[in-house]
């Protein structure tokens, strides 16, 4: 399939900026990236633009764009947003989803659980690059039957939005929480069951536990935290 050159810089850009090859808060010069990529100004601009509308890249107004900061104030945006969307797309994939939608969450979970360690001969930067590409093909199955493309596509965005905290932790040398393998394994089970209630009640509190795991790492030192009525554990605030 040919891709144009702004398709091009947005693949390029997405995965400098996902892995924090580009770092947090790193003014985006079009110039730089033009001799970087070896990709014109006018298709940059353009991948600048549509990643700017992903919440992957800030526009600042005349001033040009910018990698979004790390901070706790957005995580915790992306993470309730995501507890709230995906949620209701897993609630609606388990009501409309056959016998296909079923094979590839199995098949997606396992090829995750097979990467969960490093592969000798790979990179730590390569086998984060192929474990999140396993990663999210797993979160794009539990709700691949979700009729509503619109909810589909904000949770993939909210998703590479959350990534870029992962990878960002991960830089500092900090591994993988080993107790996610179980955490997927109990969402395929609840998915196959067609366990709704428990279903939207176990991804909400993956997406939180994860948060603040990222949290803690990061520096905040506070109990759990309540965003919009609902803690990051996924369970009803006062």
């Amino acid at each position: 399939m040919v891709t144009t050159a702004s398709e091009a810089a947005v693949q390029r850009l997405t995965q400098d900026i996902l892995s924090c090859v580009l770092q947090p808060d790193r003014k985006l010069k079009v110039r730089e990236l033009s001799d970087r990529y070896a990709i014109g100004a006018t298709p940059l601009r353009e991948a600048l633009s549509q990643l700017a509308a992903r919440g992957l890249v800030r526009q600042e107004g005349q001033k040009g764009f910018r990698v979004p900061p790390i901070t706790r104030e957005q995580l915790l945006d992306i993470t309730y947003t995501r507890q709230v969307v995906e949620g209701e797309a897993f609630r609606l994939a388990i009501r409309h989803g056959d016998v296909a939608w079923e094979d590839e969450i199995v098949a997606s979970f396992h090829l995750l659980r097979r990467s969960t360690t490093a592969k000798p001969g790979l990179s730590q930067d390569e086998w984060l690059d192929a474990y999140e590409v396993r990663h999210h093909r797993f979160h794009r199955a539990l709700i691949a039957a979700c009729p509503h493309t619109t909810l589909r596509v904000i949770c993939d965005d909210l998703y590479s939005q959350k990534t870029r905290y992962r990878r960002f932790v991960r830089s500092l040398g900090h591994a993988k929480d080993k107790t996610l393998v179980a955490m997927h394994q109990r969402l395929m089970e609840l998915a196959l069951a067609r366990d709704t209630v428990r279903a939207m009640r176990e991804i909400k509190t993956h997406i939180g536990s994860t948060a603040q795991a990222l949290l803690a790492i990061l520096g905040d030192k506070q109990g759990p935290l309540v965003t919009g009525g609902t803690n990051l554990h996924g369970e009803g605030g006062k």
